[in-house]
């Protein structure tokens, strides 16, 4: 990362709501709901919108064509998840990893088992593109997946399974977090001039909790709970300040945070030189030209050609958003969802140009778009690739 680039903590105070594109209007009635984690341009937004009211007053320039330029150059990586409590940055579960159920069934265990490129169906006919080969599970499994699997993972075992994937039982309150939840508000209309309730207008809305309380605990308390927050890296001038994050003016503070991310494990960034194969994971949702599959990253700036043998990728996810020197919402963008997998193998790049791919690639944004990129979509984490044939 750029020295410039400085990591910023957003401490809720309330249950936050991230839109997910369903009308709300003012009707009786009326639910807004809202996506499982908030996409980059959220908090790129945020960031942006923060930065440009501190430089004009606290008040945002929404005519000055020259400081939104500016703004939106600003490069933003993240959000990802913060465990207040351990100081450990939690990043979605990967795609490669199929936790299946124990026999027999056990609520807090599971079976991990990892998924790579296989050959085993090679008269198997498939629409899949480009040539990709099928991913499979290393070793054979009748198993269902467990209902309880987590949505995050705690950075010590995401560094293991992008070092060596290794089919495991696995504690899942160990491994990580299931997804946020969910604070539902019930809600009525008040009337400008007499400041009582109007008739039938209620409304809802769901907001996601930035707490987790273990699955083990049978009775939670209090001091079991962990506090989340959301942790993002920038360039944009930013100072601490108490600010609204997402839909409904729902409140959060914006600290400066010690928390580093993680730099690139040596022993991954030796495997990809020795091998020069690997795993791209992605971090974020990304927005690739071609659907699901990506193409910058494919013909490098360092140098480095890449052919995707096979990928993970979950259902896609759908964002919009509201561009700010058009005035207008955005089109809507078809995204291959954070934690998907790509499975690539080095097809041109000296150990020099390897070496600038694995700095410029790991925790960065790899989307094809340069926008995307500097709006946070699709950062990637790298891993190995395990040669043993699936």
């Amino acid at each position: 990362m750029s020295n410039s680039m400085k990591t910023w903590r957003v401490v809720p105070h309330d249950p936050l709501i991230f839109r997910d594109g369903k009308p709300f209007t003012a009707t009786p009635g009326a639910r807004a709901t809202s996506v499982p984690f908030p996409y980059p341009s959220t908090l790129a937004g945020a960031v942006r919108t923060l930065s440009g009211a501190l430089g004009n007053g606290g008040v945002f320039p929404k005519g000055d064509e020259a400081v939104i330029q500016q703004l939106l150059e600003y490069q933003v990586v993240g959000p990802f998840l913060l465990d207040m409590r351990r100081h450990d940055v939690l990043f979605p579960a990967p795609q490669d990893a199929l936790l299946v159920k124990l026999e027999p069934h056990d609520e807090r265990r599971a079976k991990c088992v990892p998924l790579q490129p296989t050959t085993r169906f090679q008269h198997v006919q498939t629409n899949l593109p480009l040539g990709l080969q099928l991913v499979a599970p290393i070793e054979e499994t009748k198993a269902k997946r467990h209902p309880n699997a987590p949505a995050f993972w705690r950075w010590e075992h995401l560094l293991a399974w992008l070092r060596a994937p290794q089919a495991d039982e696995v504690e899942l309150d160990t491994l990580g977090i299931r997804a946020l939840p969910v604070d539902y508000r019930t809600h009525v209309s008040i009337q400008h001039a007499t400041g009582t309730a109007e008739e039938g207008a209620l409304f809802q809305t769901a907001g996601l909790t930035f707490v987790h309380v273990p699955q083990e605990a049978a009775r939670p308390v209090l001091r079991e709970a962990a506090e989340l927050a959301l942790v993002v890296q920038t360039d944009a001038p930013l100072r601490r300040s108490l600010g609204t994050v997402g839909g409904e003016r729902r409140l959060g503070a914006w600290e400066s945070a010690d928390t580093t991310l993680p730099n690139c494990p040596e022993d991954v960034r030796n495997a990809i030189h020795e091998t020069r194969r690997g795993r791209l994971i992605l971090a974020t949702p990304a927005h690739f030209t071609q659907g699901f599959h990506p193409t910058w990253v494919c013909e490098h700036p360092s140098g480095v050609k890449l052919r995707i043998v096979g990928a993970a990728v979950g259902r896609p996810v759908h964002v919009s958003g509201w561009d700010y020197k058009e005035r207008k919402p955005k089109p809507t963008r078809r995204l291959a969802p954070a934690g998907s997998v790509y499975f690539f193998e080095i097809e041109e790049g000296d150990d020099a140009a390897i070496e600038r791919f694995v700095e410029e690639v790991w925790l960065r944004p790899i989307s094809d778009g340069e926008q995307e990129r500097r709006d946070g979509f699709g950062v990637a984490l790298l891993g190995t690739w395990n040669e043993k044939e699936a």
